[in-house]
């Protein structure tokens, strides 16, 4: 199947809230399919899986055959903070408890998750009853691993927030906007800070980048070692690193100079 996905999971019961304004409020209709629900609308499509997104195999990913895979989910919060975000996945360290590979990265595409990342803002800010969601980045986390560019759309905190309907028509409307994104002229990766990239949302927000991979400072030094494939995965072309720089601790910071020049790639400190 050319061309961009959405990817909602029957697993997932905020990803069906996603489907259902898909099909109830943008129009989006049944297309013929072998044993699997399609949908279509607005030039893209959107498949129904009954697995859980977060555990698909690489092999499940490929057999979607798509340019772009974005991906509805449920966004869980321990601060129960309701919030909207968009991000990559993969895993920097050895831990695949959520999905993915162990130290693998997937592929992503910058400019869809500026797109993204532009629509939820826009979502929250159009409608009243979102008043007091945020709207950010994550970094780069759990399953699953893409050979195909992916992005995550989410949205939820607590419990109660990852059944908000108005949420999740946001998220579908982000969706769509991801998939028709262009790639973006000024990819980068993010390395330091929190689990939220508020240093990386800040400077999305104000366009100076669009972030693919985003290394946080809990991953250091040994997400190290995967610098070089944050930087060949996103799709776009990246040839910057922006570093928050009070975001990474003292004794790592020379470690990450030196593996980005050993790379090759722009270091910008913020």
């Amino acid at each position: 199947m050319a061309g961009p996905v959405i990817l909602i999971s029957r697993a997932d019961p905020s990803s069906m809230l996603v489907r259902d304004y898909l099909v109830e409020t943008l129009g989006f209709e049944p297309a013929p399919s072998m044993g699997r629900e399609i949908l279509r609308g607005r030039g893209i499509s959107a498949i129904v899986l009954d697995s859980h997104h977060l555990f698909l195999s690489e092999k499940e990913i490929l057999e979607i055959e798509a340019d772009l895979i974005v991906v509805a989910s449920a966004h869980r919060s321990e601060s129960g903070t309701k919030a909207l975000t968009t991000h990559a996945t993969g895993n920097w360290t050895g831990d695949a408890s959520m999905g993915g590979k162990p130290r693998a990265l997937s592929h992503t595409l910058a400019g869809a998750i500026r797109s993204a990342f532009e629509a939820l803002s826009k979502g929250v800010e159009e409608n009243s009853r979102l008043n007091g969601w945020w709207v950010g980045l994550e970094v780069t986390h759990h399953g699953p691993y893409s050979p195909l560019p992916l992005i995550y759309v989410e949205f939820g905190g607590p419990v109660d927030a990852r059944a908000d309907r108005d949420a999740a028509g946001v998220v579908a409307e982000a969706c769509i906007e991801a998939c028709h994104a262009s790639p973006s002229r000024s990819a980068a990766v993010g390395i330091g800070g929190g689990h939220y990239a508020p240093t990386f949302t800040r400077l999305m927000a104000e366009g100076e980048h669009d972030f693919g991979h985003i290394l946080p400072k809990y991953s250091l030094p040994e997400g190290l070692e995967l610098l070089g494939e944050a930087v060949e995965r996103v799709a776009d072309g990246c040839r910057a690193a922006v570093l928050d720089w009070k975001g990474i601790q003292g004794p790592h910071r020379g470690l990450v100079v030196e593996r980005l020049q050993q790379l090759g790639v722009e270091i910008i400190k913020r």
